[in-house]
């Protein structure tokens, strides 16, 4: 089965990932996940990257294919694949596409940091950028601090996502 993006954006919600992130952080830090350094390829001639990360978490076997193209103009930057397979047989259960999982994921993490290592009274959030990045982390901020005042440095304008 192969879920394209369309498909996991009707899945995939902030609200569900940032416990999911939190629960996984406290899984790696206390030994429970195997997940080695990331493999990185480059592709010289091209600009660009070929990442691999694999995870087990005894309940979840997976890997993350990513390409990091900085110089892209017309296409993302970044084009993910994410496999899950069943940690008992190898079997493949389901491919999807990493490229928002990445984006929703990241911004999840960072809410997590932000609510264990943010002072209390802060109030202040600065994005810098305006970016894919920018808007999934301007949408993270809500769960952990809704009275937060946004402070965006950025060329363009910082507009959350449609």
């Amino acid at each position: 089965m192969h879920l394209d993006e369309a498909a996991v954006s009707r899945l995939l919600r902030m609200e569900d990932v940032i416990p999911a992130m939190e629960h996984a952080l406290a899984d790696f830090s206390s030994g429970k996940v195997v997940q080695p350094v990331r493999v990185m390829v480059p592709v010289a001639e091209h600009q660009g990257f070929l990442g691999l990360m694999p995870a087990f978490t005894g309940a979840s076997l997976g890997v993350k294919l990513v390409a990091f193209y900085p110089q892209n103009q017309d296409v993302p930057t970044h084009h993910a694949t994410i496999l899950l397979f069943k940690p008992e047989t190898g079997e493949p259960l389901v491919s999807m596409d990493g490229r928002l999982i990445t984006e929703v994921r990241t911004a999840a993490v960072s809410a997590v940091a932000t609510k264990y290592l943010a002072r209390p009274d802060a109030s202040v959030l600065a994005i810098i950028g305006s970016g894919v990045q920018a808007r999934s982390h301007l949408e993270a901020r809500t769960p952990v601090r809704r009275r937060t005042r946004l402070e965006p440095a950025a060329r363009r304008e910082l507009r959350p996502a449609v």
